[in-house]
């Protein structure tokens, strides 16, 4: 058998997992969606942990209700996507985002997507991460073969399981061969994640072990964001997440907190990604 061909089987299991914001997704900046709009989140199979950030699926019916539109400060992750419905009923890779992620959703629809790690699409595609960075690329432009049936397949069925399966096995069939360069910039976007003293190139380089502009082509090639921007993209969406908690640490405080100059760096910098001060993003809350 050809390593490429699509063994399907019927359903996988499939484990939830809790948001990773304050009861939604971290980075979205949004107004919160109401019962019409749902979303779930699910662990990938062990088999592709290390490519794959989670699978992800939407249903949203607005025929009574007015459009509501999403504004995401999203990871620096690509995505699959295979909707049902509407004038997006298609399949797409969705590039990293390095702008304010936004999409109106009215009437009714469904959506399945594959958040990749954010370093690991060329884990699939064999090009460079930043070819696809703020693009949104048909999927049967990059994976010639077979895109139409998957599709189908997966658009057909209210499964989540059975639509997974379907998307697991294609992952199966185009997975590339082993690539060390994407281990290491999935690990240096996760140490960006969790490492709160991370904040400037020169000290995610030291980390690494690499010089700065080797640096910047890794995170060209495997992530599609410069270090630069993902350290700043994190800033922004754990400052987005403590006010949607409420806490209660002055503007001055959380500024200090992620390691900028002063509030009024903050404030610009948070603005001119959700357009929006953080105060009126608080009251808009």
């Amino acid at each position: 058998m050809n390593k490429r061909d699509i063994v399907m089987t019927d359903r996988i299991p499939l484990r939830t997992t809790p948001p990773t914001g304050h009861g939604r997704a971290r980075g979205l900046v949004s107004r919160p969606s109401g019962e019409q709009i749902r979303s779930v989140s699910y662990a990938p199979s062990a088999a592709f942990e290390p490519f794959v950030a989670a699978y992800w699926g939407g249903i949203w019916d607005l025929r009574d209700a007015s459009p509501h539109v999403t504004e995401l400060l999203g990871d620096p992750c690509a995505h699959f996507v295979f909707e049902r419905g509407g004038p997006h009923h298609d399949a797409r890779l969705v590039g990293v985002w390095t702008r304010l992620w936004k999409r109106k959703l009215e009437g009714v629809g469904r959506v399945w997507g594959v958040k990749l790690r954010a370093g690991a699409l060329r884990a699939f595609v064999a090009a460079s991460a930043s070819d696809f960075t703020n693009r949104i690329v048909p999927l049967a432009d990059v994976f010639p073969r077979g895109i139409r049936t998957l599709h189908k397949k997966v658009t057909s069925t209210d499964d989540d399981a059975e639509a997974f399966a379907a998307i697991e096995a294609w992952l199966s069939s185009v997975r590339r061969p082993s690539d060390p360069q994407i281990k290491m910039a999935v690990s240096l976007v996760d140490r960006i994640a969790r490492d709160p003293a991370i904040m400037t190139v020169d000290t995610l380089a030291s980390v690494s072990g690499l010089a700065p502009r080797a640096l910047q082509r890794l995170f060209r090639d495997y992530v599609g964001g410069s270090p630069k921007w993902a350290i700043r993209r994190n800033r922004l969406q754990e400052a987005a997440l403590r006010i949607e908690r409420g806490e209660r640490e002055s503007l001055a405080d959380l500024a200090a907190l992620l390691g900028y100059a002063d509030q009024a760096h903050l404030a610009r910098d948070f603005r001119n990604a959700v357009g929006k001060s953080p105060s009126a993003f608080r009251k808009m809350l």
